[in-house]
């Protein structure tokens, strides 16, 4: 019962598989109350969520949905959200240029649960419509590299908790099982995380898999004391987290001063509502800047760029994958990619 579940984290005691399943199940017969689910959030963000416990869930969420294989030579890039910062769409961007450049992308995708916008939501600004058949999706993926999913399981069973996330301005389990329950099985995953604390749970989480096959760069930034961008930036000190097959944790931090470049300021990252963060978007498909807002955001957008093409093996290092992402994005090819996207999707 979920009373026994709620004092366990109560006590802050850890839940054992059959918590778990019963919280699974709780969650599938949609018999909580948005009180229970709230002391749920809450108390279980007090504990700390473990390894043990998302592995679990996202085994059950996984199981359920049939993981597809057959793309898996493709990578995701996607993240758990909740920095609250309200950055551009920086991992959305880094999809589509990176699958503009030959890598197969297949990201995971959602609304926004705590920012302004998810990359669902800046997609539907453009006139896409990601709530296309399965075979569509395909279609377009083999034309155009990308696809953008979302996992309809995991919102199925934990629809609920997106909204009480966003009325408490704190991010749940949700945030985190989402990066773990892509629909399609990948070979390559950037994740972005928005605490340190999320990078290690996330790392060790990623490793009690039996039959791990995915390599994983986990990443965030560090602005300053107690606040991080969860995703690549010059804003700071980025501290990766590399998972190889094998089960091996690298871990290792990269900084402005590697590339030469000053630090940023996090408040150029930043948009003001959906209307700018259109048009940032915009600027750096295109490759054009008239402000230094918009060419911090093309910087930032080709460090992640750059960071995946390393994870995909097309470059040697985070540093030539920049570069490379950086002189592509400039050539505006990008656009035209994405335009190609929009005509195979709808």
């Amino acid at each position: 019962m979920i009373s026994n579940i709620l004092e366990k984290l109560k006590l802050k005691n850890d839940l054992n598989n059959n918590d778990l399943d019963t919280l699974y199940q709780e969650f599938k017969n949609k018999s909580l109350t948005e009180e229970e689910i709230k002391d749920l959030l809450i108390l279980w963000r007090k504990k700390g969520e473990t390894p043990f416990e998302l592995s679990t869930l996202a085994n059950l969420i996984n199981s359920s949905q049939k993981q597809s294989v057959k793309y898996r030579d493709a990578i995701d890039i996607c993240g758990t959200g909740g920095d609250q910062l309200n950055t551009f769409n920086i991992s959305t961007l880094t999809a589509i240029i990176i699958s503009s450049l030959g890598v197969k992308v297949i990201k995971h995708s959602g609304r926004s649960n705590t920012s302004i916008s998810g990359s669902v939501d800046i997609l539907n600004e453009f006139g896409i419509n990601l709530d296309i058949s399965e075979s569509l999706k395909e279609s377009c993926f083999q034309k155009t590299n990308l696809m953008f999913v979302s996992s309809n399981h995991l919102r199925e069973i934990f629809g609920s908790v997106k909204p009480i996330c966003k009325e408490l301005k704190i991010p749940g389990f949700v945030n985190l099982l989402g990066p773990l329950t892509n629909p399609y099985e990948t070979a390559f995953h950037l994740l972005g995380v928005s605490n340190i604390k999320w990078g290690n749970l996330l790392s060790e989480t990623l490793i009690q898999e039996k039959n791990l096959k995915k390599n994983t760069i986990i990443a965030c930034c560090k602005i300053s004391e107690n606040v991080y961008l969860d995703e690549l930036g010059f804003c700071g000190v980025n501290n990766l987290w590399e998972i190889r097959p094998d089960k091996r944790i690298i871990q290792r931090t990269i900084s402005p001063e590697e590339f030469s470049l000053p630090l940023t300021n996090i408040e150029l990252l930043k948009i003001k509502d959906k209307n700018e963060n259109k048009l940032i978007f915009e600027s750096v498909l295109k490759g054009n800047y008239t402000s230094s807002k918009e060419k911090e955001c093309i910087k930032t957008t080709a460090l992640n760029t750059g960071a995946a093409l390393f994870l995909a093996k097309k470059a040697d290092s985070v540093k030539e994958g920049y570069e490379v992402a950086l002189k592509h994005i400039q050539s505006g090819i990008s656009w035209e990619h994405f335009q190609n996207f929009i005509n195979s999707s709808n």
